[in-house]
C-alpha cells in the first residue's frame, strides 16, 4: 500500500482502508456476485467514489483467489482505442521485469501486433501499444481474453466508463465487447459509468447486445450517518474539532457527492484546529473561486439560450417543469420549444441530469454553486 497521507481526505487515489468511508453494503453485494460467477454493473453521477469502490473490492479480492485488472475507456474514441487501453492495461500489470518485458507479454504482443523499440536519444524501452492495421477487432480482443483466462487466479476486469461504447463510430462497439464477454467466462467484469441513463440502457433494453447480461448496481451517496463519524473520527484522531452540525451543511451543500465531501474537509483538516462557521464559508469560496477561470470558460462553449437556461437549473435544481410559463417569465427564456432544444443539448453534454425523481440538476456540485452565484 502507499506512503501514509499527510491529509486523511485524500482527493486523487484510493488510499487504503483506513481512508475510505463505508460503502459495507455495496462491497458485500458485489463480493458475492464476482464470487458466484455475475458480472456486474456500477453506476451512479460523477465522482461519487465509484473508481475508489473499485479498489477497495480489489483490496479484498486479491486477498483471496483473484487479480484484478483497471482499465479507464473515458479518452476512447474506438474499438482500436479500447484495445490500446486494454493492452496498455496489462502490460502495466503483467508486463514489467527487472530486466525488461516479461516473455508471455511478448508473445501476446506479438499476436497483436505490437511493437517494442528503444528511445534513439535514451535507449530506454518504447513500446508502441496502437494495434497494427492488419489485426482484426475482435481477434485482438481475444487474444487479451486468452492471456487474462489462462492465469493461474481467476480474473476481474473492470472498466471505467463503459458508457463510451456506445458512442464509437461503428456502431457495431456492443455487439464487438459482448461477444468477447461471452466468450471467456471464466473471467469476471465489471462495466463502471457516470451517465445512469446510458448504462441503464445499455444492459436493460432487450435490443442491446449486453441485455441482462450483468447485474446493475446503483452507487448513492454514503448516508450522512456512515459519513459523518468517519469525518469526525478523522479530526480527532489529529486533536481537531468539527460539529455534527457543520459535517450536514456540507453534506447538503456538497449534495452528498463524495468527491465535493472529501474536499471541503480536506481544506478544512488543513486550515483548522477548530472549525467555525466562519470557516466553512471561507473554504467553500475559496474553492469556487479557484475554479473561477476553469468554470468561466463554459460560456463560451454554449449558446447565450443554453448559458441561460443553464444558470437558471443551477438556481433552482432542482428543477421540475423546465418548460413551464412561471420559470420561462422568471428567467425570460423564451418560447418553450427553444428551451425544450436547449435543454436536450445540455443533457447531451451531459452538463445537465434528470435525476431519479425528475427533477434536472447540473451534473457537477461544484460548478452548480459557482453558477448559482451568477446574477
Amino acid at each position: 500500500m502507499s506512503k501514509k497521507p499527510f491529509n486523511p481526505f485524500p482527493l486523487l487515489s484510493y488510499r487504503g482502508k483506513k481512508y475510505f468511508c463505508d460503502r459495507e453494503g455495496e462491497l458485500s453485494t458485489m463480493l458475492d456476485h464476482l464470487q458466484n460467477d455475475r458480472n456486474i454493473v456500477l453506476y451512479s453521477w460523477r465522482r461519487m467514489g465509484k473508481s475508489a469502490l473499485i479498489y477497495r473490492l480489489f483490496d479484498e479480492l486479491e486477498s483471496g483467489n483473484f487479480e484484478c485488472l483497471y482499465v479507464d475507456f473515458l479518452a476512447t474514441r474506438s474499438v482500436e482505442d479500447a484495445i490500446n487501453t486494454l493492452t496498455q492495461a496489462l502490460y502495466e500489470k503483467y508486463g514489467k521485469t527487472k530486466t525488461g518485458i516479461s516473455a508471455t507479454i511478448q508473445r501476446l504482443f506479438s499476436i497483436l501486433g505490437v511493437t517494442v523499440g528503444f528511445n534513439a536519444l535514451t535507449g530506454v524501452p518504447e513500446i508502441n501499444f496502437k494495434v497494427n492495421s492488419t489485426a482484426v477487432s475482435e481477434h485482438s480482443l481475444s487474444a487479451l481474453g486468452q492471456f487474462l483466462s489462462e492465469r493461474k487466479k481467476r480474473v476481474v476486469v473492470a472498466i471505467d466508463e463503459f458508457q463510451q461504447v456506445s458512442n464509437y463510430e461503428n456502431g457495431h462497439a456492443e455487439a464487438v465487447f459482448r461477444t468477447w464477454v461471452q466468450q471467456f467466462p471464466d473471467i469476471r467484469f465489471i462495466f463502471s459509468g457516470s451517465h445512469r441513463k446510458m448504462m441503464v440502457s445499455m444492459f436493460a433494453e432487450k435490443n442491446r447486445p449486453f441485455y441482462h447480461s450483468a447485474q446493475l448496481l446503483a452507487l448513492d451517496p454514503i448516508p450522512f450517518e456512515k459519513y459523518a463519524p468517519f469525518i469526525q473520527g478523522h479530526f480527532e484522531a489529529r486533536s481537531k474539532e468539527i460539529s455534527l452540525e457543520q459535517i450536514e451543511t456540507i453534506y447538503q451543500w456538497a449534495r452528498g457527492q463524495t468527491y465535493t465531501i472529501q474536499l471541503i474537509c480536506n481544506f478544512l483538516f488543513s486550515h483548522c484546529v477548530k472549525v467555525s462557521d466562519g470557516d466553512i464559508i471561507l473554504v467553500l469560496d475559496e474553492i469556487l473561486n479557484q475554479h473561477q477561470e476553469m468554470f468561466g470558460s463554459m460560456a463560451k462553449m454554449l449558446t447565450k439560450t443554453q448559458w441561460r437556461l443553464f444558470k437558471a437549473i443551477a438556481k433552482e435544481e432542482p428543477l421540475h417543469s423546465p418548460q413551464s410559463k412561471d420559470f420561462l417569465l422568471k428567467y425570460g427564456l423564451g418560447a418553450a420549444s427553444t428551451v425544450g432544444t436547449a435543454l436536450k443539448a445540455l443533457e447531451r453534454l451531459e452538463l445537465v441530469v434528470e435525476e431519479d425523481e425528475g427533477g434536472y440538476i447540473v451534473h457537477e456540485v461544484l460548478l452548480s454553486r459557482w453558477m448559482a452565484r451568477l446574477v
